[in-house]
């Protein structure tokens, strides 16, 4: 059974298998998929090959009537001469035809372009070496024109031929065929075997330039069936197999159907980046799927909000279609619009009025999208209060979702039936409806679980597969800058050592000059100190001859004089540490518990001061000095044995 609706049907997947209404040159290429002939005249070849450039030119350049009065002159003079042994008069027919056909659907002139393929249906060489192209193409046509049953007639007739042992040809035809069976019929197992097929056939080399398309259809037909991580894998398939050199609307049904995938399983974010991506590609040639694609933005805000980017999104899309005179593409955007209107509580007679206006138009819409457009119109009545329209359009809309199994849709409107019924005390009507729920009530559980694992497996998936998309990149990208980067790395270490050794140089001289400073400063902050020493000797004398005289103020103010200032101490200190700057660091790792006076002690036996000499930079006797180095010895613990002067330069290596 089927268990997927088939609402998603008219407004995201079989619309758009109507999209590419001018390029209906894949489908109608009759003699570019006839069987191979071997005996080709080179000369016939070439003359007719530019006489096709020539009608082909025309058409691009929107010449349509003029193409098609050229071509017309020139397969009535072929046929006039045609040769059943002369192959080339034969591919040049298929040429011809194929203008003939792209010319008419491109003005939209369905019923001429059906009646050259009944004419040629009458041709024997035609008949006899393309069938296959003859019912495939008949099918399409007949397809575009609304005439559902007899192209799905065509369409049986295709499959009851021989099997086609062109592979190129099946495939040709395969994508036309295939969405007879989906849009006309419903009959989306047919189509899913037709195109399975010819991916097949192509994977074992067959040639169809418009690969990724068919590809991505099948995708669709998958979901509908609800075949999730089929579907998630054959689109990915798709989308990884693009590049820049196609044309982008290779790719729109790919991330566009994928996005319609993601958003089937609820994954609403993963949907909007997918359709952002078929936006984007479609809108580089406003292809006919630009349209479609607009409309499925709109359903997916529908789902998330705001209603503002719902109706400026069928704004866009409908404006798209009425440019391109897609009837289909309008009245599927009016129908969504509609939809749209039941989401807002003071749009309910916008949503009544413009039903009445679609109401005109339902005699000439697919039956899927009017029964769709009558529940939408029920729903809108229902809301208005008048209730005898709105039953009575949900009642025909559920018959109809009926015959084509569409069990979602019908089980959405049989529950607003019941519900009527319910409180009506209408027994055997809600008896009817209460039992169709129930033959299908149980598939959309089981629908309803499905997707969720689907949707589970394709997150756990999708997250190993941008993991390993990154890895390889990340390896593709260190690959092609390997060369760069050594390069790179060759020109930036010979610069670096260059530019090391002149710092080195320049640092060596730089700290030679620094050093030789420190030392000018030091030795002239000891003859300061000694002067400054002599200076404070002769202030004894003074202080002696003061005591003698009983005058302790001046004594008190001199002996308050400090002999060494903070100012250079500090100063000798930073000059020294210049000279060695690992010294201090070293003694104090070596010894903590060494004092500041301790310290400089030690500088000054490090700079090749004596006794002496240590007296009178310090301003004390030369038996203070040798206190304060007993003092030392014994807070470093140092035996008789060992020398305090050779234990404190010992340092000296450290810098």
């Amino acid at each position: 059974m089927l268990i997927v609706s088939l609402h998603r049907i008219c407004k995201k997947d079989i619309d758009r298998i109507m999209k590419n209404y001018f390029r209906t040159s894949l489908l109608l290429l009759l003699i570019v998929s006839c069987t191979g002939r071997p005996g080709v005249q080179k000369d016939g070849a070439e003359a007719w090959r530019t006489e096709t450039e020539l009608l082909n030119g025309l058409l691009q350049e929107k010449k349509e009537p003029e193409a098609i009065e050229k071509a017309k002159e020139k397969i009535n003079e072929l046929l006039s001469r045609v040769s059943a042994e002369d192959s080339t008069q034969a591919d040049y027919a298929a040429e011809l035809v194929s203008v003939l056909i792209r010319a008419y659907t491109a003005t939209r002139n369905f019923p001429e372009g059906l009646s050259l393929l009944d004419s040629l249906s009458r041709v024997p060489y035609i008949q006899k070496n393309c069938p296959y192209d003859l019912y495939a193409c008949k099918a399409y046509i007949n397809q575009l024109m609304g005439n559902n049953e007899k192209a799905i007639e065509c369409a049986d007739e295709y499959l009851q031929l021989p099997e086609c042992k062109d592979d190129t040809r099946y495939i040709l035809n395969a994508e036309a065929v295939s969405g007879v069976y989906a849009y006309c019929s419903n009959d989306i197992h047919k189509a899913i075997g037709v195109l399975q097929d010819a991916v097949e056939r192509y994977r074992k080399g067959g040639q169809y330039p418009h690969i990724l398309r068919l590809i991505s259809r099948l995708g669709i037909y998958y979901r509908l069936m609800g075949e999730y991580e089929k579907a998630s894998a054959i689109n990915q398939e798709a989308i990884s197999s693009y590049n820049d050199s196609l044309p982008p609307q290779e790719v729109v049904i790919a991330y566009g159907e994928q996005s319609n995938l993601y958003a089937a399983l609820g994954l609403y974010k993963e949907a909007l980046q997918y359709n952002t991506m078929a936006v984007h590609y479609a809108s580089q040639k406003d292809s006919f799927g630009l349209g479609d694609v607009y409309r499925y933005r709109a359903d997916l805000f529908l789902n998330t909000g705001p209603l503002d980017s719902v109706f400026h999104y069928l704004r866009l899309g409908e404006q798209v279609s009425t440019r391109q005179r897609s009837f289909r593409g309008v009245l599927v955007n009016k129908i969504q619009q509609l939809k749209s209107y039941l989401e807002e509580p003071d749009s309910v007679q916008r949503a009544v009025q413009l039903g009445r206006t679609l109401c005109a138009d339902t005699a000439r819409i697919p039956k899927w999208a009017k029964y769709q457009f009558e529940l939408y119109f029920g729903k809108a009545f229902l809301k208005a209060g008048d209730t005898a329209q709105a039953i009575a359009l949900i009642k025909d809309a559920s018959q109809g979702f009926a015959t084509m199994d569409m069990v979602n849709m019908e089980y959405e409107a049989n529950d607003i039936l019941l519900e009527h019924f319910r409180q009506h005390a209408a027994t055997g009507e809600f008896m009817y409806y209460y039992n169709r729920n129930r033959l299908f009530a149980d598939s959309l559980k089981t629908d309803e679980k499905l997707r969720a694992m689907a949707a589970s497996n394709i997150r756990f998936d999708t997250a190993l597969k941008e993991k390993e998309n990154e890895r390889l990149s990340l390896l593709v990208e260190m690959q092609q800058r390997h060369i760069f980067y050594d390069i790179y790395v060759f020109v930036t270490l010979v610069l670096f050592l260059g530019g090391a050794i002149a710092y080195i140089l320049r640092k060596r001289k730089t700290n030679r000059v620094i050093i030789e400073r420190s030392r000018q400063e030091i030795e002239r902050l000891i003859s300061s100190q000694r002067k400054l020493n002599q200076h404070n000797e002769e202030l004894a004398k003074k202080i002696e001859q003061l005591t003698a005289n009983n005058n302790l103020t001046p004594i008190h103010q001199l002996v308050c004089q400090s002999l060494l200032s903070k100012e250079d101490e500090n100063a000798f200190r930073q000059s020294f540490a210049t000279i060695y700057p690992y010294y201090l660091p070293s003694l104090r790792r070596r010894y903590p518990q060494v004092t500041r006076n301790e310290e400089l002690l030690a500088m000054l036996i490090c700079m090749g001061q004596n006794t002496d000499e240590i007296a009178l930079v310090l301003g004390i006797n030369r038996t203070s000095v040798n206190v304060v180095r007993s003092r030392m010895r014994k807070n470093l613990g140092l035996s008789k044995e060992e020398s305090l002067d050779e234990v404190v330069k010992q340092f000296l290596q450290n810098g």
